[in-house]
C-alpha cells in the first residue's frame, strides 16, 4: 500500500511540475508593431512608398506580373496611386473590418510603413 501511495504522490508532483512550466501568452500591440518614433520624413513614391510596396505587395504571386492577384497590379507609380485612390487599399493595409487583410498570409505592415503610406495620401500622392 505504501508503494502505491508513493507512486501516486510522485505522479501528482510530476503533474504539478508540468503545470508550473506552462506560461501565459498574450499579444501586445506595442511589441508586435513598432511603437518607437517614426523618423521618416520622405513621403514620395520614389523616396519611400515604392520600397514598401515592392517589399510587401508587388511580388510574384501577389500584385505583380502578367496575372496579378485580383487583377490589381502594383508595379508602377500609376498603378499604386490609382489603387490607393480608387480601391480598398488603405482599408486593407490597416486591416479594417470588411476588407481583405493585406499583405495576405503575412504580418500587418509595421506602424511606420502604414504612417508613410497615409502621409503620402495626405500629401496628394507625390511621385518624386
Amino acid at each position: 500500500m505504501k508503494k502505491n501511495n508513493l507512486r501516486a504522490y510522485i505522479t501528482l508532483i510530476f503533474i504539478l511540475c508540468l503545470f508550473s512550466f506552462q506560461s501565459c501568452y498574450y499579444d501586445n500591440e506595442s511589441e508586435l508593431y513598432s511603437t518607437g518614433t517614426c523618423t521618416e520624413t520622405t513621403y514620395t513614391y520614389v523616396g519611400r512608398i515604392k520600397a514598401i510596396v515592392d517589399q510587401n505587395c508587388a511580388r510574384s504571386g501577389c500584385h505583380a506580373g502578367p496575372s496579378p492577384e485580383a487583377s490589381i497590379g502594383l508595379e508602377s507609380y500609376t498603378d499604386v496611386k490609382n489603387n490607393a485612390t480608387n480601391g480598398n487599399f488603405f482599408c486593407s493595409i490597416n486591416w479594417n473590418s470588411g476588407c481583405s487583410q493585406m499583405p495576405k498570409n503575412s504580418s500587418k505592415l509595421d506602424k511606420c510603413s502604414i504612417k508613410a503610406l497615409e502621409e503620402w495620401r495626405t500629401l496628394g500622392y507625390p511621385e518624386n
